[in-house]
């Protein structure tokens, strides 16, 4: 269990809690509900999306990354040289390229390292070769 989706699932429920509390509230002030009644529901609630938590946890947790976000980290070869601007070869994929170090050049058949993406410009780095 991720702290960071249970933490993500719970500030998600407190607009539903405060909104049950203040229909509460004013049907307690208006003598439709009793004070220990009202107390039953709402801790009725909060039960409800602690038990509910179980269930719906998954929709909560943070998905793979996608589109060019998925490259970051990948490794792939120079086609044209990077000087600072080129291109290169990311699985099947030609890619715009960028070398990191404005003033390097890394040339064509290098391994490099997806760093970062600007737009669909791939920012690269020669990967290590240890």
């Amino acid at each position: 269990m991720s702290r960071k989706t249970l933490q993500k699932y719970a500030i998600l429920q407190i607009p539903g809690m405060v909104m049950v509390g203040l229909l509460l509230a004013a049907a307690n002030y208006a003598d439709y509900v009793s004070l220990p009644t009202s107390a039953v529901l709402m801790i009725g609630w909060v039960v409800k999306d602690v038990v509910m938590y179980r269930f719906v946890r998954q929709a909560y947790e943070p998905g793979p990354p996608h589109g060019t976000d998925a490259l970051i980290g990948q490794a792939g070869i120079v086609v044209e040289d990077l000087s600072p601007k080129g291109s290169v070869r990311i699985g099947a994929e030609h890619w715009s390229a960028k070398a990191r170090d404005e003033g390097g050049s890394l040339r064509s058949g290098s391994s490099v390292r997806v760093i970062s993406v600007e737009g669909y410009t791939l920012i690269v780095d020669a990967a290590d070769e240890s």
